[in-house]
């Protein structure tokens, strides 16, 4: 914040990727308002296209549930999250995977290898691909899209889940709820609400499963 602050005054514009991003600069008095312009990331159709088509191997078995989510391994993601609604989720629908499409840095290496501790004693089965430049190679094969993350200037997953006609599950903070009318194009939670996650993700498994 500080150093955005002090870097301000060296630009003519700053660029606000949503409405949340505008409220938190000004709250921050990172410039004056004029400077500030929002616009709204955007994604590259094309680039959809080329990596819908193509394919990838998850070794899933046929008739199984896929649920995912497109992010690193970290805090701001909460994978931990996930993890905890996928425990949740395993409980109450068998036959369901867990995908993150993603990996950490090299600082979270510890919170990934807690993640794989936690699958394995809850049974959870989990799939983190690493970096991928393909992301929606995989988001193609998911049944449910999640971002969970406890902050988010955008949130751009979003939009590609969207995409490819995907349901969502995603949390109720900063940009998200600019994206997701809850209930409309999307289920929003509360922040590391991983109950309520979880019924989320099993209420739209059911209308699958009894369509």
């Amino acid at each position: 914040m500080y150093i955005e602050r002090y870097l301000s005054k060296f630009c003519d514009r700053i660029v606000c990727i949503s409405e949340a991003e505008y409220k938190l600069a000004l709250k921050n008095k990172i410039c004056e308002k004029e400077k500030l312009e929002v616009i709204l990331n955007g994604i590259d159709f094309d680039e959809c296209d080329k990596q819908l088509v193509q394919d990838v191997t998850l070794n899933i078995p046929n008739g199984a549930f896929v649920i995912g989510m497109v992010g690193r391994i970290s805090k701001q993601k909460a994978t931990d999250i996930f993890l905890k609604m996928a425990n949740l989720v395993n409980k109450q629908i068998p036959n369901c995977y867990f995908i993150i499409v993603g990996d950490c840095l090299e600082a979270n290496k510890k919170q990934k290898a807690k993640l794989i501790e936690y699958a394995k004693k809850k049974n959870i089965n989990l799939i983190i691909t690493g970096w991928v430049k393909n992301p929606l190679s995989y988001v193609k094969h998911f049944n449910v899209c999640c971002l969970l993350s406890r902050w988010e200037g955008f949130g751009l997953a979003i939009p590609e889940y969207m995409y490819c006609k995907k349901p969502v599950v995603a949390t109720n903070v900063d940009g998200i709820p600019e994206i997701i009318e809850n209930g409309y194009s999307g289920l929003l939670v509360n922040v590391d609400d991983y109950e309520i996650a979880s019924n989320a993700v099993c209420k739209i498994l059911m209308n699958k499963k009894n369509k």
